[in-house]
């Protein structure tokens, strides 16, 4: 009974949102076997990729928004409770990372120990170091929430999207070395994702209708089809390289990832079943939590599982196929091998301390 309970209280798109996050995140990172081709070598291919999978990390911001606003418990309560979830995870992995570093790549100095407090020995972890800020004052973002209303949201974010569209200026409008300094450079960053996630979970959207079709079809059309074109065909015009290109579409905090994040979470959210119906349809109702619940886990041992197992595994029959076909085989098998390590990492005691719940 007290399973069934707690699989009624789960919501089915977030579960799905999460799946695709992890493997967003997963195929971000598997081109880096073929990282000169990728990075130097202009492609159609490229730019469609990339486009496609720079959201990863930003659903998981637009999950904790929709979850967790707004703050139902006490600030010291929900930042306690939240911690417990994140810090030992990120303890473990941060060890097991340096042990990486230092007895498989062989490139461990001592600043890479003294920097963890400011930044990650592994970069993935970085999400998990945001994660930490934003859970710390999510008790006060809230009370702003409720203090300013649905209206004053909106403005939020409205000005939060404006912002986005400034990585886009680094050839036309200013130099490539004045975006870290713009006016907006502070105001341009996570929680405008949290926001989205939270508005968009409460407040239902119109979608897919006649009347409100159009707005939906320009927010594909100018943030997934008209940036990307500007910053290849009119920034590159300006003595802008290829990886810089890419370096702008892989930009979290760009026009192109906030439209992409939006309509894969409004599709999902109107196409997803609203509970999950077991007598019906069983598969669903014990694979897609089992899968949500180790993504966690899943995405903090997604490179030592890619570097030390994936790749040398497939390096003499996949290493040398085009590098999509590598990424794309590479990402199903990481998250497979991550999944079936997580499971077994589930039946420890103490698991909670290494994978999360």
């Amino acid at each position: 009974m007290k399973a069934q309970a707690r699989l009624q209280r789960r919501i089915p798109y977030l579960d799905i949102l999460r799946i695709v996050a992890c493997m967003l995140v997963i195929l971000i990172h598997t081109p880096i076997r073929q990282y000169d081709i990728y990075y130097n070598t202009p492609s159609i291919a490229g730019v469609v990729y990339t486009v496609l999978v720079a959201v990863n990390c930003n659903l998981f911001f637009m999950i904790t928004g929709a979850l967790l606003l707004p703050v139902t418990r006490t600030g010291k309560s929900f930042v306690k409770r939240r911690m417990w979830a994140v810090l030992p995870p990120l303890l473990v992995w941060t060890v097991v990372y340096l042990l990486e570093h230092a007895f498989l790549l062989h490139n461990f100095t001592p600043r890479l120990l003294t920097s963890i407090l400011f930044h990650p020995v592994e970069g993935l972890l970085w999400y998990v170091y945001v994660l930490v800020v934003i859970y710390v004052t999510l008790p006060l973002l809230s009370r702003c929430i409720e203090a300013i209303g649905k209206r004053g949201v909106e403005v939020l974010l409205v000005l939060w999207v404006l912002s986005s569209f400034i990585p886009y200026q680094h050839g036309v409008f200013m130099e490539a070395s004045q975006y870290s300094h713009n006016m907006f450079g502070a105001f341009a960053n996570y929680y405008g994702y949290v926001l989205l996630g939270y508005y968009i979970h409460r407040y239902d959207l119109p979608v897919f209708t006649l009347k409100h079709g159009w707005k939906w079809a320009l927010l594909f059309i100018l943030g997934i089809v008209v940036m990307p074109l500007f910053e290849f065909l009119v920034q590159g015009n300006f003595g802008i390289t290829w990886q810089q290109h890419i370096d702008t579409l892989t930009n979290d905090i760009s026009v192109n990832n906030i439209a992409m994040a939006t309509l894969l979470f409004v599709v999902i959210k109107h196409f997803a079943p609203g509970r999950y119906a077991p007598e019906r349809h069983p598969a669903t109702a014990t694979w897609w939590p089992l899968l949500s619940v180790c993504t966690f886990g899943i995405y903090l041992s997604q490179m030592i599982v890619l570097r030390q197992v994936v790749w040398p595994l497939t390096a003499s029959w996949l290493g040398h196929a085009h590098w999509v076909v590598d990424c794309l085989v590479s990402g199903v098998l990481t998250f497979a091998v991550c999944f079936l390590l997580v499971l077994l990492l589930r039946f420890l005691p103490f698991r909670r301390y290494i994978v999360g719940k």
